[in-house]
């Protein structure tokens, strides 16, 4: 398990809506990454474009004497895994409360809370689906993990709010269709050819 510090976080923040925000930019260092003798330096950035964390450089630094920073060793860097995990150790989410939490105190709270509306449930869907898109992670499946339900309920939750406009701006419409056929799909048994024999009753 690499050991990944945060370093010159830029003091300007942007607020990527539901109350998530996360800095423009910081520089992420990691040691101990497997297979990766020397320190990995990442220089990480919000993307307007992309809407999400990416990697502006990377860089590997020997950890010293007998060491050498090697195209191979650099291979194995995994670029994606630390901007995300960087990027989860920045964003900040404000609620109603008006405090800014940590991701992991949010979190926390949002798995321990059992008394929501289905309202409620699909705004906190809504929003953890937005910290997802932002830092890397896969949506759905943190929407599923963290309310506790499944995917194919995350999936129709998020159907949902794209249908209220709470999710205009994360889920593209082709997105939105794919998870609308997926719900009809879920939604209505399959049916299988007959049976050769004929149908049948109480077997």
């Amino acid at each position: 398990m690499s050991d990944v510090e945060i370093e010159v976080i830029d003091g300007e923040r942007i607020d990527v809506g539901d109350g998530v925000s996360i800095p423009t930019a910081w520089d992420a260092v990691a040691t101990g990454e497997p297979n990766v003798a020397g320190v990995i330096r990442l220089h990480v950035v919000f993307d307007k474009q992309l809407r999400r964390t990416a990697a502006a450089s990377v860089r590997l630094d020997r950890a010293g004497e007998g060491d050498e920073a090697t195209a191979a060793a650099l291979r194995e860097v995994r670029v994606q895994y630390l901007v995300a995990y960087s990027s989860m150790r920045v964003v900040t989410v404000t609620r109603e409360s008006g405090k800014a939490e940590s991701l992991s105190q949010y979190l926390t709270e949002v798995r321990s809370r059992t008394d929501r509306t289905y309202e409620e449930t699909v705004r906190e869907a809504v929003r953890l689906y937005r910290i997802a898109t932002t830092v890397n992670l896969a949506p759905l499946k943190l929407v599923s993990e963290q309310l506790s339900v499944s995917v194919s309920t995350a999936t129709r939750m998020m159907a949902r709010a794209r249908e209220s406009g709470l999710a205009d701006d994360l889920i593209a419409r082709e997105t939105y269709n794919r998870m609308r056929a997926d719900e009809e799909e879920l939604t209505h048994p399959h049916l299988g050819p007959p049976s050769p024999s004929g149908p049948s009753v109480g077997r």
